[in-house]
């Protein structure tokens, strides 16, 4: 879920079901004439038995590649369209649409697009009216019906929700259409309230709904107006019942669609706290299997309920640190420092001429915040982040950044131990828990003390995350660059969430700055290299590359209290990275300023005379600038507009950065 899978838009293909030439391929030509061709005949018989059979025959068939395209080169998608989809035998209207729901996980998002201009929400609607109309029939009831009839009723349901889960990740516009059938919130709704609906199709509307309240508040908003529908929600959640996962990632869609937090909600508990708790529960009582599982699709699935959990725990995290940085961004430190610098990017050529008008806006803003009295910043804080005393003995009660850091971390650690690396679903998920967790704790500010029963909670975890998940993978040095990349981003949370107070074994900054060098082989070709992405890809983002995180846990790890000698050679190592300048990647030349500049920071620290002066850091960024700013000419703004404004940025910066360290050493001396 903070993982979630987002709506894929490509280019549509003209007619993904048109028909062309037969095939050239002498197999496929052969597949054709004598499977293809045969069956689709038999779904357009007048014979009831023969068309029934035909129908459940092409479903088997819809999992094979070649048998899948041959099928939709036929125009598989308007016979069914036409005939099938409104067969009087209700066997072989259930086949036919089991079949358009596999084709439609099968194929790319082009094909529910192409599906919805062919009005399919209107066939939809007919389906879902009929299995309504049968569920809520007294004459006879539903639980009279023969067991074999109702196993239909149940299949074709399960398709009718399998299609729109689909739909609904093909593209917004989709999503939009089918919010505003009424019929359809009714009918997935009714089937969560209707005792017997099975585990697996209440499964499946659960995940039905969580894909179309992906930042879809109208819907949110009609689903809290319902109040029973809310309500049901929470008991699925509270039920103990193996959908009970399922719940909370539709109530946390819900929750973020509506900006619900802990003491910000119309609702009391309807927040992403009381998730938490069942979420925990749920990692701590499930096993995962024993081999990795990436085929299995069951929604019950022991694996999948653990993969489900910890990415709606992983969405919590960043839905918290987005209402942290949106609704209470403020800088509590008094003491003088480097402060930072504007947000807005300004042209290289006009760097030097802005220097001397910098801080202008910084005073005024301090004096903003000195306005503020420590009770009214704390009082702020404590809203969101709500700490609680290490005594306090009721989760449910405990604010949503409590819970994570207390409850949902020390759950999901042994799922992302090196030795669950075989389950490499589950493995990476976890990963990716631990990942957003320490990144939202790293922009909260602890400063204030209030927060420092929290922190030192964290501080612990972080150690304990830092020893049995990240050492292990350093130390076997691995080949794999998706772990490897996995494990140095949450290195770099995990330091910089504790401002680099890492205790490490032997080398391991080393094993990052081999990492960096191994990074180099990995990134765009050199002629490419101040961009994202060769020309005619999409543009990536360049600051989640390998050598990027790399960098960022080395100008973690080398902030104060780092000791000198460490401080020393992770200094040398960024000022060595730099001095390729403007040969280096834009989004690698933007972290190794900006680290360096939070580095050296201040005077107070230790190393600032012991290294940044005495060792010639001063000169040798001065020696970077121009390189710098060429390397911010040769990024092509068009192209890459935000990476082009980043590296603008930090040009500036590093200008100001110089001016500071100068005017501080010129006060010392």
């Amino acid at each position: 879920m903070g993982k979630s899978k987002p709506r894929i838009r490509q280019k549509n293909r003209a007619d993904p079901t048109g028909k062309p030439k037969p095939p050239s391929d002498p197999e496929l030509a052969s597949i054709r004439e004598n499977r293809i061709l045969p069956v689709l005949k038999d779904l357009q018989s007048p014979d009831l038995k023969t068309r029934s059979a035909a129908a459940i025959a092409i479903a088997n068939l819809i999992e094979d590649t070649k048998f899948r395209k041959l099928l939709l080169r036929e125009q598989i998608v308007k016979i069914l369209l036409e005939q099938t989809l409104t067969d009087s035998s209700l066997d072989t209207r259930t086949a036919g649409w089991g079949i358009l729901r596999n084709l439609a996980l099968e194929e790319e998002a082009d094909f529910c697009i192409h599906l919805y201009r062919q009005d399919v929400l209107t066939s939809i609607q007919g389906i879902v009216k009929t299995i309504i109309q049968t569920i809520e029939s007294q004459d006879p009831p539903f639980s009279k019906l023969p067991r074999s009839q109702q196993t239909l009723v149940w299949t074709l349901t399960s398709s009718a929700i399998g299609l729109l889960s689909s739909l609904s990740e093909a593209q917004d516009e989709i999503v939009e259409a089918i919010s505003k059938i009424s019929t359809i919130p009714n009918f997935l709704f009714g089937l969560l309230s209707f005792e017997p609906t099975p585990n697996e199709v209440q499964n499946e509307v659960l995940s039905c709904l969580t894909t179309l309240l992906e930042d879809n508040k109208p819907l949110a908003e009609l689903v809290v107006e319902n109040g029973d529908w809310l309500q049901r929600l929470m008991q699925i959640k509270d039920s103990g019942s193996p959908t009970n996962v399922s719940a909370c990632g539709v109530l946390h869609k819900i929750f973020t669609a509506m900006q619900w937090t802990d003491y910000k909600t119309p609702i009391e508990g309807a927040s992403d706290a009381t998730l938490i708790p069942t979420l925990v529960h749920t990692l701590e009582n499930t096993s995962p299997s024993s081999n990795d599982t990436n085929g299995n699709t069951t929604h019950s699935s022991p694996d999948q309920v653990l993969q489900l959990a910890l990415e709606i725990i992983a969405s919590i995290s960043t839905s918290l640190q987005e209402a942290l940085e949106h609704g209470h961004k403020h800088d509590y430190k008094n003491e003088e420092k480097f402060e930072g610098f504007e947000d807005e990017p300004v042209d290289p050529d006009e760097m030097d001429a802005d220097v001397d008008d910098a801080g202008s806006a910084d005073k005024e803003e301090d004096a903003l915040d000195s306005e503020m009295s420590m009770s009214e910043i704390e009082a702020d804080m404590e809203l969101v982040t709500g700490d609680v005393s290490e005594d306090d003995s009721s989760p449910s009660e405990e604010p949503t950044l409590s819970l994570l850091i207390r409850s949902a971390t020390p759950a999901i650690l042994p799922l992302a131990h090196p030795s669950l690396s075989a389950n490499s679903s589950i493995h990476s998920c976890a990963l990716s828990a631990l990942n957003n967790i320490a990144w939202t704790i790293s922009s909260i500010d602890f400063s204030t003390g209030h927060l420092n029963s929290l922190k030192k909670s964290w501080s612990t975890l972080a150690q304990r995350t830092w020893t049995e998940i990240i050492s292990p993978v350093l130390a076997s040095n691995t080949a794999d660059i998706e772990l490897a990349s996995a494990i140095t981003s949450l290195a770099w949370a995990v330091s910089r969430s504790v401002g680099g107070e890492i205790t490490l074994r032997a080398d391991e900054h080393r094993k990052f700055m081999a990492l960096y060098q191994a990074s180099k082989s990995l990134g765009p070709e050199p002629e490419h290299s101040n961009g994202a992405a060769k020309k005619g890809d999409e543009e990536e983002d360049a600051f989640q590359s390998l050598g990027v995180k790399s960098l960022g846990v080395l100008g973690s790890l080398a902030l104060s209290p780092c000791p000198v000698p460490l401080n020393r050679e992770i200094g040398i190592f960024l000022l060595t990275t730099l001095s390729s300048l403007p040969d280096i990647p834009a989004a690698d030349a933007v972290e190794a300023l900006n680290a360096i500049m939070d580095i050296y920071a201040d005077k107070s620290y230790e190393f600032d005379e012991e290294v940044f002066w005495k060792d010639g850091f001063y000169k040798h960024l001065e020696d970077c600038l121009p390189g710098a700013r060429k390397l911010a000419k040769g990024v092509d703004k068009r192209r890459f507009g935000e990476l082009r404004a980043r590296v603008d940025e930090v040009v500036l910066n590093l200008v100001r950065f110089l001016k500071y360290k100068k005017t501080e050493r010129g006060r010392k001396d």
